[in-house]
């Protein structure tokens, strides 16, 4: 994985200042430039989703332009700050709690945005994100059109189409469009009027199903339609390729497509492929396809493992953490049925597609049970066989160690501590004659078996055997080290103290 560079790590600095409010840290003589601002803000948002105002006391300072509220919980208060900034980008992801989203008072959306955007801001926007699943007023469509005459992007996942919403004359109001994402939509029969989008180039539709093939049709008029995203949620039982095909459905331009979590059978996307000869790349993970090949065309699944990576860093950078989550879990099913199946696999690969998601990924549970699956699949052991004791050891114990210790259910991480255990039990057994400990894996593995025997106790037996093991290999210095102060009679619970 990429080193963060050193623009992304002063951004993050810069931030963390910003959240503890140490402005004497945090000083800014000039204004920033666009790029080094948006990056300020996404990683304050990553630490503190809760409070905007900050941001306030650097508004002269800070150029920013692009701000995602994904998650957020806005208040009148910070909606109005929004206005400080000239914004070329704004998605504002859960709206829900400015409204009550029911049908006899629906959100004024409009004057919403009135609010929330400056002059400039509305003749410069691109980019505006109105997703989940706030009921919106009647014809706010219209008003936004004129409101934002520049716009080329637009959000509407979680939105529900009906006598009041139509999604033929959502395409009308909107025809200078390049990216939509109508993702989850709810109560849409097709796609009656996208033909009016012939500018668009991506259009995101994931898990959304149409009845019949006539939903379909009219994507046949995308001429410069790059980019499609039909992929579906836990395998639902509709077919969107195999709709497409019926249709008769011919994307000229279409380079990417993906599929993921679909029934889509391996003939069915040679077939699309075929159709469709300027594809470039195919996203099939979670599906029949995962060993499906097409000449010229790069497939994200499991055909080979060198994609193990760009898969998982695909379905996290579209904030798809289950179908990560899955992807990881089928891997490991293959493998513990058969390692054939994946044919002549390097654990290397698997490893480094872990990591990344331990270390991307926001969702917590998501990275809890990857690191499960990761430790019971067994390649733990094999990358202790290969790399021995080289520094990727023990920065893999230790963010392992923090992705179960941060895991906020203390019920939950005593029911799974045994794969922990099994972690360090391993890296004790894989010590041979010749070989010395180093001293950062013998600290990780003492401090680390002693918290995890606090936290479980009937695991204390397991704890014993992990010390006794590491002790036969520890060499005199580091026995009166370890014994004086990791395993003292204040820090070691039980007989782990008292034998050891």
């Amino acid at each position: 994985m990429p080193f963060p560079t050193l623009s992304e790590l002063a951004a993050k600095s810069v931030a963390q200042g910003i959240h503890a409010g140490d402005y004497q840290l945090i000083s800014l003589d000039s204004i920033l430039d666009k790029k080094s601002s948006n990056s300020i803000v996404r990683e304050l948002l990553k630490l503190d989703r809760h409070t905007f105002k900050k941001l306030e006391t650097y508004k002269n300072q800070l150029s920013i332009t692009e701000i995602n509220l994904r998650d957020w919980r806005l208040d009148a208060d910070a909606v109005r700050s929004l206005s400080n900034f000239n914004l070329v980008s704004l998605d504002f992801g859960k709206l829900i709690q400015l409204g009550d989203g029911s049908s006899s008072h629906p959100f004024d959306i409009v004057l919403f945005l009135i609010r929330a955007t400056n002059n400039h801001s509305r003749r410069s926007m691109i980019h505006l994100g109105l997703s989940k699943e706030l009921r919106l007023i009647e014809g706010w469509e219209k008003e936004v059109s004129k409101m934002f005459p520049n716009l080329q992007s637009i959000d509407l996942s979680c939105k529900m189409f009906n006598e009041r919403f139509q999604f033929s004359n959502f395409c009308t109001c909107f025809p200078n469009l390049l990216v939509l994402d109508i993702s989850h939509a709810v109560y849409l029969s097709g796609l009656q009027g996208i033909k009016n989008l012939e500018k668009l180039q991506k259009l995101t539709m994931y898990d959304v199903e149409f009845d019949d093939i006539e939903g379909y049709k009219e994507l046949t008029g995308l001429k410069n339609l790059k980019s499609l995203d039909v992929s579906s949620y836990r395998l639902q039982s509709r077919n969107s390729i195999r709709y497409m095909l019926a249709a008769g459905v011919r994307m000229e331009a279409l380079e990417f497509l993906d599929c993921s979590w679909t029934p889509v059978t391996e003939n069915e996307l040679k077939t699309f492929a075929r159709n469709h000869p300027s594809l470039k790349t195919v996203v099939a993970i979670c599906t029949a396809c995962d060993q499906t090949t097409i000449s010229g065309v790069k497939m994200l699944n499991m055909s080979s493992l060198s994609s193990f990576s760009e898969c998982l860093e695909y379905a996290l950078s579209t904030e798809r953490d289950v179908l990560a989550l899955d992807f990881i879990q089928d891997v490991h099913k293959k493998l513990k049925a058969n390692p054939g199946n994946l044919g002549n696999f390097e654990p290397r690969h698997i490893t480094n597609a872990v990591l990344f998601v331990l270390r991307e990924s926001f969702n917590q549970e998501g990275k809890f049970f990857t690191l499960q699956y990761y430790l019971e699949s067994g390649l733990f052991e094999q990358e202790l066989s290969t790399l021995m004791f080289s520094t990727d050891i023990p920065d893999m114990i230790e963010l392992f160690y923090n992705v179960f210790h941060k895991y906020p259910s203390t019920s939950f991480k005593k029911e799974y501590t045994g794969f922990m255990f099994r972690m360090l039990e391993a890296t004790v057994n894989s010590v041979r004659p010749g070989i010395l400990i180093p001293d950062r894996v013998l600290n990780l593995v003492t401090e680390m078996t002693v918290e995890l025997v606090r936290l479980s106790p009937w695991h204390q037996n397991q704890g014993i055997r992990i010390i006794y093991q590491a002790e036969k290999w520890m060499s005199w210095e580091q026995v009166l080290t370890i014994g004086i102060s990791s395993c003292s009679e204040e820090s070691c619970p039980g007989s782990i103290s008292a034998d050891y």
